[in-house]
C-alpha cells in the first residue's frame, strides 16, 4: 500500500498523538450557567480539557439527543479533549433525561409509565422548546468566552475565534440550525462564530424540502449515520436514507458523509442500544473518533495533513467495509 508524503505525515503524527494521550489525564468541569435574559434559564454543562495544553485551544460543542444529558457521547468527547480540544457538552432543559424520564430519584423507583413518557415526548419536540435549544448555543459561547477571560482553572486556555459545533439527534438538529439551516419563514439560528460542525445523525427537515432549507448553509460540515440509524422515538417515519438530505442538499461548503454499515442510532451516543450489546461498538467508535478528529484539525487547526488524511483516500482504507465514505470540496 502506497501513501503520499503529506498522508503518511498524518498517519506519523496521528500516532504519536494518540500515544501522548494515552498519558494524559482528561480532567472534566461540571458546572451551570444561569441566563437572565430568558427568565433565569439555568444550563448545565460539562467540560472535557487537557490541563498540560499550553496556550488557548480550540473549542468543540457538543449537543445531547432527546432524553439525553451533558454526560452523553464521552467516549467521543474525552478523545477530542486528550488530542488538545475543550468539549463543552451541553444540556438542554425541557428535552434531557429528567424532562423525558423524570428526576434521578424518581428514575427506576417505580414502573415506567410509558403514556407518560411519550407524552414528555411530545411536549419535548415542541416549537418552544426547540428555540431554547437553539438559543442555548449562542449563550453558551458567550459564556465560554467569559470564562477564558476570567475563570481561573480555564482563563487564557479556550481559542474562542476557532469553535466548532456538533450534537447527535435531537442535538443533530441543533447543529444543523446552528450552521445555517432555514425554518419556517425563512428563520435562521446561524452563528458566525461557528467555523465547522459535525452532525451525528442528521435529519430531514420537519416541514418543507432540504434544498430550500440548507440552501445557506456556508461552512464545512461533516455528516455521520448508519444504515440503522432510525429514530427510536422521535420522528419514527424518519428513515436511514431520509438522514441523507442535509448532506445532498448543502452546495456551498466543504462536506462529508461518512454511513456506518450496520450502524444503529445509538452508536453515536455511546449508550447501548434497547435491544443489547453491539458486538460493532468499539470498532465504530474508533472510526467516529478518528473522522472527528481529522475533521476538527482540518477546519479547526488548518492542518493540512489531516485534511490529506480525509481526502486523500487513507481514511477510506481504514474504513474498508466498515462503511461508505464521500465528500465534495469547495
Amino acid at each position: 500500500m502506497r501513501f503520499s508524503a503529506v498522508t503518511l505525515a498524518f498517519l506519523l503524527i496521528f500516532a504519536a498523538a494518540a500515544r501522548a494521550a494515552d498519558a494524559t489525564s482528561v480532567q472534566t468541569i461540571l458546572g451551570q450557567w444561569e441566563d437572565s435574559t430568558r427568565g433565569g434559564r439555568i444550563v448545565p454543562y460539562k467540560i472535557y480539557y487537557t490541563p498540560k495544553e499550553r496556550g488557548p485551544r480550540p473549542v468543540v460543542i457538543f449537543s445531547h439527543g432527546l432524553g439525553g444529558s451533558r454526560e452523553g457521547s464521552e467516549f467521543l468527547l474525552s478523545y477530542l479533549a486528550a488530542h488538545g480540544y475543550v468539549a463543552v457538552a451541553i444540556q438542554h432543559p425541557g428535552s434531557d433525561t429528567p424532562a423525558i424520564l423524570g428526576h434521578p430519584g424518581e428514575i427506576g423507583a417505580q414502573p415506567i409509565d410509558r403514556d407518560r413518557i411519550r407524552a414528555n415526548i411530545r411536549e419535548a419536540m415542541k416549537p418552544g422548546v426547540a428555540l431554547d435549544r437553539f438559543r442555548d448555543i449562542p449563550f453558551a459561547i458567550t459564556e465560554l468566552s467569559e470564562m477564558d477571560a476570567h475563570d481561573p482553572v480555564l482563563h487564557g486556555h479556550l481559542d474562542m475565534q476557532h469553535v466548532g459545533m456538533s450534537g447527535h439527534s435531537y442535538g443533530g438538529v441543533t447543529t444543523q440550525a446552528l450552521a445555517g439551516q432555514r425554518f419556517a419563514f425563512g428563520m435562521t439560528f446561524a452563528d458566525p462564530r461557528i467555523k465547522a460542525a459535525i452532525i451525528y445523525s442528521p435529519s430531514k427537515p420537519r416541514r418543507g424540502d432540504a434544498a430550500t432549507a440548507f440552501a445557506d448553509v456556508h461552512i464545512p460540515t461533516f455528516h455521520m449515520t448508519g444504515t440503522e440509524d432510525r429514530s427510536p422515538i422521535a420522528q419514527a417515519k424518519m428513515s436511514p436514507e431520509d438522514r441523507l438530505q442535509p448532506y445532498k442538499a448543502i452546495h456551498k461548503a466543504d462536506k462529508y458523509l461518512l454511513v456506518l454499515n450496520g450502524g444503529d442510532h445509538m452508536v453515536f451516543s455511546g449508550r447501548e442500544p434497547r435491544s443489547g450489546p453491539n458486538p460493532k461498538y468499539p470498532r465504530f467508535h474508533e472510526l467516529v473518533q478518528r473522522a472527528s478528529l481529522a475533521f476538527w484539525d482540518t477546519y479547526l487547526l488548518d492542518k493540512p495533513e489531516a485534511k490529506a488524511y480525509l481526502t486523500g483516500g487513507a481514511f477510506a482504507r481504514d474504513l474498508g467495509s466498515d462503511g461508505r465514505f464521500e465528500f465534495e470540496l469547495h
